[in-house]
């Protein structure tokens, strides 16, 4: 049964309660029928209710501070003030647990070895995950696996009746037509109409945005004159190519144009630099404090270097120079005639190391180009593999949108439309004469083109009617009768509340 249900219907499984007077043992919390509740069972489904508790009275004070628990006890929930409210839905839920509890004995149900491989497996990973949550909370791991054991007794009470060839004697055929009734086929092409920064285009760009796509719709519709909804798949596909190259091209350009007026402006700064350099570089030299303040020791010091170079002796500075030359040719021959034999060593080397390296470039020249060889086959392949897979995807441009039943909501604003309301309405609205036709809808800030198609030509094992799919047209179709059954078989059981639990455990101090 879901939450959801169990929240909105009546307390019709609390009909005979029963009060278990002068029990002052807290582990259990209740007696429904002759089943003992667990205190972790009851604390489970209470921290739930009170979970729900909080959020429907979000939803109806919005101004309500629901982590103020003052603020939140004196609020009242259907006439009840929160306690009792949470303590009503918990023993509610509670006795939904007991009601699929007996009913999988009585129907003498059994859990196989896989789904006990998967229950053990969520166990696992909630209980890792949220074991410090529960044993802070009064929640035993033994508890927390009878809770979960029930979700899954629950989805075995339920394909005993109503899967294919069940006891209430379901069809495949029913259910592949009640997927048919509730599923839409579609292919749609958005074509937003804000620019790059967000803003809504302005008239004339809407106008060449509105051209484009009248334009696309124009191929489409000669497509389906030619070869029908077939052809308009093809033509959608290309279209969705077309425009995206569109998109990219315009983006392109858009960051091209900021790129140029980007450089523009590093231009400008670098001119204004060089006007500043070249006024800096021509105006006259300042003279330093030190210049300003002793220009005769400048002048002296000058004149005394100049006289000193003068009075220097001509014959000395010949013989020095002399018997310099004389003994810098000696020693540049000794070391021209070792540098020789030292370089003649050298060539020798280097001519046996350079074939050397040659031989191992060549090696590694074979080896890149044999690996380089082996790279592209590799990417030559995954290309290949990606464009088959891309071509054996025939429908991955469409859509199935489901179809909407409002009285599944208590709230309209609650719905949510696949891409909009507008669009959604259109595709309710085309009958199967006008499937494969193609329909251009305006709103303010996007235009759309819509295809509607037969959604029977994917009804294959191999497509949309899968195992999974098979399963969610049984809980669609049958999961409000299957609620029905739960009801009765809860309002035939008494509860007896075990008082000392009731007022030992309060909602309020649950730690989060």
């Amino acid at each position: 049964m879901s939450v959801l249900k169990r929240m909105t219907a009546g307390l019709t499984a609390l009909s005979l309660v029963a009060v278990c007077t002068g029990c002052k043992n807290t582990t259990t919390a209740m007696t429904i029928g002759d089943y003992v509740v667990p205190a972790g069972v009851y604390l489970y489904y209470l921290n739930s209710a009170y979970n729900s508790a909080l959020s429907q009275l979000a939803e109806e004070n919005p101004d309500l501070d629901t982590t103020d628990v003052k603020a939140v006890k004196a609020t009242p929930l259907e006439g009840k003030d929160v306690r009792t409210w949470c303590e009503d839905k918990a023993i509610e839920f509670c006795t939904d647990f007991v009601a699929t509890e007996k009913k999988f004995d009585e129907l003498g149900l059994e859990l196989d070895a896989e789904t006990k491989t998967n229950l053990d497996s969520m166990m696992e990973y909630y209980w890792a995950s949220y074991e410090e949550t529960m044993t802070e909370n009064g929640i035993s791991q033994e508890s927390f696996r009878k809770i979960m054991t029930s979700s899954y007794k629950s989805e075995q009470i339920f394909d005993y009746y109503y899967a294919v060839g069940g006891e209430e004697g379901v069809t495949d055929e029913e259910l592949r037509q009640y997927y048919i009734d509730n599923n839409i086929r579609a292919q749609y092409l958005s074509f937003d109409l804000h620019d790059s920064d967000g803003n809504l285009l302005k008239s004339e760009d809407k106008a060449e945005i509105k051209a484009l796509a009248e334009g696309y719709q124009k191929r489409v519709e000669d497509a389906y004159k030619a070869g029908g909804a077939d052809a308009v798949m093809t033509e959608m596909d290309a279209v969705k190519e077309d425009y995206e190259a569109y998109q990219e091209s315009v983006a392109a350009a858009e960051a091209e144009a900021a790129a140029a007026e980007t450089e523009t402006e590093s231009s400008a700064e670098a001119e204004v630099v060089v006007d500043e350099t070249a006024e800096a570089l021509n105006a006259p030299r300042i003279l330093t404090a030190e210049e300003v303040s002793s220009p005769e020791e400048t002048s002296e010091t000058d004149t005394e270097s100049e006289t000193a170079e003068d009075t220097t002796e001509p014959e000395t500075d010949a013989e020095t120079s002399a018997e310099t030359s004389a003994d810098a040719e000696t020693s540049a021959e000794e070391e021209t005639a070792v540098a020789s034999d030292e370089d003649a060593d050298s060539e020798t080397e280097t001519s046996s190391e350079d074939a050397s390296s040659e031989e191992t470039a060549d090696s590694e020249t074979d080896e890149t180009s044999d690996s380089e060889s082996d790279s592209d086959d590799e990417v030559t392949d995954d290309e290949a593999v990606l464009a088959e897979e891309e071509t054996s995807a025939p429908y991955q441009n469409e859509n199935i949108i489901s179809v909407i039943n409002k009285d599944d909501y208590d709230n309209e604003e609650d719905i949510y439309y696949t891409p909009d309301e507008t669009v959604y309405n259109k595709l309710i609205s085309i009958t199967e004469a006008d499937y494969g036709k193609i329909y251009f809808i305006e709103e303010d800030e996007v235009y759309y083109l819509v295809v509607r198609y037969d959604i029977t030509q994917r009804m294959t094992e191999d497509d949309l009617w899968t195992e999974s799919a098979v399963t969610n047209a049984e809980y669609g179709k049958y999961y409000d009768a299957f609620e029905a059954k739960m009801d009765e078989w809860a309002s035939a059981l008494t509860v007896a509340r075990n008082e000392a639990s009731f007022k030992r455990y309060d909602p309020y101090e649950y730690h989060f």
